[in-house]
């Protein structure tokens, strides 16, 4: 029996699915092309007016929470409960900074990609369509990522600077894990919603995708049960995330 299981153990370390296939010179072309595309999509996405507001507002964000945070470190001193400010302030870069990018993705990026000469281009480098549409997917999902990680991981930093004491700022510094793990959901979550009423509503993605988050979420609150919309299930996240921090200091 020994001598049978381990020849069976030998088949399969012998298969070709077993073992990862070698990285190739035109494999490694492949996956460059595609990550030309994805930044091609970001520095395009970044450039529209939904990324330049979500910029902006990131920016306001942090300021606007750092001061607060300043403030009552001043008046209350090294005691003062900073970590609330955090979890605040990621409710409102999803709904101000991560949201504008959202609808900048849902705008039918393909279609102006073809107007601008992108897909020739793109096709031109190798890339195929179903490879940029991937990459506008993967672009609005990082790109959302990015404008909430960026500020909220900062702003961790900060009050965790602040902190009187050595265990109140590994407390806060833990913050840090939650600001990347609620931007990376975020990303995913509305960056690939975008994407897909983007494609599906052609020019009125922007009208759609406002209707699928804002109208389930009025029907959640009005039911008492408002995590059932992505913007509800995105401020329970919130809750979760940063809910022990808010209590801790």
């Amino acid at each position: 029996m020994d001598a049978g299981w381990r020849r069976l153990f030998g088949r399969l370390d012998a298969g070709p699915w077993y073992d990862e296939p070698p990285m190739t010179p035109s494999r490694r072309a492949g996956i460059g092309r595609l990550q030309g595309a994805v930044a091609l999509a970001r520095a395009r996405l970044r450039s529209s007016g939904g990324g330049r507001a979500a910029r902006i507002s990131a920016v306001i964000i942090f300021i606007g929470f750092a001061i607060a945070a300043a403030v009552l470190r001043s008046s209350e001193g090294p005691e003062a409960a900073l970590s609330s400010l955090v979890g605040s302030a990621a409710r409102w870069l999803g709904v101000l900074a991560a949201s504008p990018v959202a609808f900048a993705t849902a705008e039918d990026r393909g279609a102006r990609d073809r107007a601008d000469g992108i897909d020739a281009l793109v096709a031109s480098r190798g890339v195929s369509p179903g490879g940029l549409e991937s990459a506008r997917v993967v672009a609005a999902m990082t790109e959302i990522a990015r404008v909430i990680a960026v500020p909220l991981i900062a702003l961790a930093v900060l009050v965790a600077a602040m902190a009187g004491r050595v265990s109140t700022v590994l407390n806060r510094l833990s913050l840090v894990g939650g600001a990347l793990g609620f931007a990376i959901v975020t990303g995913v979550a509305l960056g690939g919603l975008g994407a897909l009423v983007g494609r599906a509503s052609g020019k009125r993605g922007r009208t759609v995708l406002f209707a699928v988050l804002i109208l389930p979420w009025i029907l959640g609150e009005l039911a008492g049960h408002s995590s059932w919309s992505l913007p509800g299930a995105l401020g329970a996240l919130v809750d979760f995330t940063f809910g022990s921090g808010r209590g801790a200091g």
